[in-house]
């Protein structure tokens, strides 16, 4: 919680000094920014659903190794530098195995394990919709076919996890780590992936309809 009220608060200030520097260029500017500074205030200040409070505006990118166009919608397409802590094979292994088993479990009876580590966890064709793996360790973890929809996975590390034909419909994706991810024909129609680091994932025939990727980083996806 106290993470995501920095990255806010983070966020206010950088649409302020956007805000500042830029009244000299019209009105196009100033209501980005307006629409900005509201979203963060109604943001940390905790109310429901605020994403939505903000002016919504459509963001159309290609990548350029695949030629796929992702059309989608953010508050506007500023790039925010977001800093993810290493991932790679050394960070994939898991400690304690017993302690390992008993967060699995967790997770499969209760859909509840934010925070948890689940480095290499094989999950794949498993029902998680809703599930809370909020900042969760995910690093090569294999979701392939798994049903997630609705699932918070808000600043989780998913560094090499493999999510193709994975269902993340309305996902909670924000500030992820998906760098080297396979996201190949995953559904993601209607998910959050806002400030999400994308860069060499696999978004190959990937279902991006309606996704949020306002800020994400998607140097070397394809």
């Amino acid at each position: 919680m106290l993470g995501c009220q920095s990255a806010l608060l983070e966020l206010f200030s950088l649409s302020v000094d956007i805000y500042r520097r830029n009244r000299k260029y019209g009105n196009r500017v100033s209501q980005i920014c307006r629409s900005l500074v509201f979203f963060s205030v109604l943001s940390i200040l905790g109310y429901p659903n605020t994403i939505f409070a903000a002016k919504l505006l459509p963001i159309t990118k290609q990548l350029p190794v695949s030629n796929i166009v992702l059309d989608s919608y953010g508050l506007s397409n500023i790039q925010v530098a977001v800093h993810f802590r290493p991932g790679g094979v050394d960070q994939n292994q898991r400690g304690d195995t017993d302690s390992y088993d008993i967060r699995l479990t967790q997770l499969l009876y209760s859909n509840e394990c934010p925070g948890c580590d689940l480095r290499g966890a094989s999950l794949q064709r498993k029902i998680l919709n809703g599930a809370n793996l909020a900042k969760a360790d995910l690093n090569g973890a294999r979701f392939d076919e798994s049903e997630l929809n609705a699932a918070d996975l808000t600043g989780a590390y998913l560094f090499g996890a493999n999510l193709s034909r994975a269902n993340l419909r309305g996902a909670q994706l924000i500030n992820a780590d998906l760098r080297k991810a396979n996201l190949s024909r995953a559904v993601l129609q209607g998910a959050y992936l806002l400030l999400a680091n994308l860069r060499k994932a696999d978004l190959r025939g990937a279902q991006l309809t309606g996704a949020f990727l306002n800020g994400a980083d998607l140097t070397g996806a394809r």
